[in-house]
């Protein structure tokens, strides 16, 4: 792959990611695919994918059928993925859970939890420097949403087989159940970039089919560049989500 300047006319290489709320697979597959496959992503960070013991399958069956490996899935993640292209040089993954209490009152809650990856790709005569890839779907509630933040920000200790990455560039992305202008995206921002209120790009993701609400993002470190956002619209019956998805310029690593 030939390198391109960054802005600081740096070697940089293109990583494109995308995020996607897909439902549990509830809705038509085909369209999931084919959209997946039109986006042409390095890495997608999913949410919402089958948890069931019986259909836990179903997310390695949609990465076969799209060209891409499941990098980080399980059972800790809460129905969050990761998954890569060929290209993509997996350094790291795994899934954590976030601390979920069973129920509020008689009220049963959804466990939360986020799937992780550190990535990089190729760059003329060598590889990008390596990022911390997070999928993320927050809950319902704002508080339990914001008592999740201080271990998804930049720099929040990590375990298992990402100790050791906790200062990579990190790339957010998900479903926050929470628009901008709310508490935990304020708080996002001061350390990330929103790549698409940055590219003038912003556009609502739910629900797919008349989208309203601003709930799906993409948050960068300010080292990565952004090239270009967008929500594609031409799948509407994938999810009840829209994805979106980003090119971003990752500096050089060392040599």
């Amino acid at each position: 792959m030939s390198a391109t300047p960054s802005a600081g006319g740096r070697a940089a290489a293109r990583l494109r990611v995308a995020t996607f709320n897909v439902r549990e697979l509830l809705d038509d597959t085909v369209a999931v695919r084919e959209l997946l496959r039109g986006l042409t992503p390095d890495v997608v960070c999913l949410q919402e994918v089958p948890t069931h013991v019986l259909a836990r399958h179903r997310l390695g069956v949609l990465a076969a059928d799209t060209g891409l490996w499941v990098a980080a899935a399980g059972p800790g993640g809460a129905g969050t993925a990761v998954l890569t292209a060929t290209r993509v040089d997996v350094r790291a993954a795994g899934v954590r859970a976030l601390p979920t209490p069973c129920r509020r009152g008689w009220r049963p809650v959804r466990r939360r939890g986020t799937a992780e990856a550190v990535v990089r790709v190729p760059l003329a005569g060598g590889w990008s420097a390596a990022v911390l890839v997070r999928s993320v779907h927050l809950g319902l509630e704002a508080g339990e949403r914001f008592d999740h933040l201080s271990r998804l920000v930049p720099g929040a200790a990590v375990d298992g087989p990402l100790t050791g990455w906790r200062d990579a560039p990190t790339v957010l992305a998900g479903d926050l159940n929470e628009e901008p202008g709310g508490p935990v995206h304020q708080r996002l921002s001061t350390v990330l970039v929103d790549v698409a209120q940055a590219a003038g790009a912003a556009a609502p993701t739910f629900p797919a089919r008349a989208p309203r609400r601003r709930l799906d993002v993409l948050l960068a470190d300010r080292q990565l560049s952004v090239l270009q956002v967008r929500t594609p619209a031409d799948h509407p019956g994938a999810s009840d989500h829209l994805p979106v998805v980003a090119d971003l310029l990752v500096p050089a690593g060392p040599r």
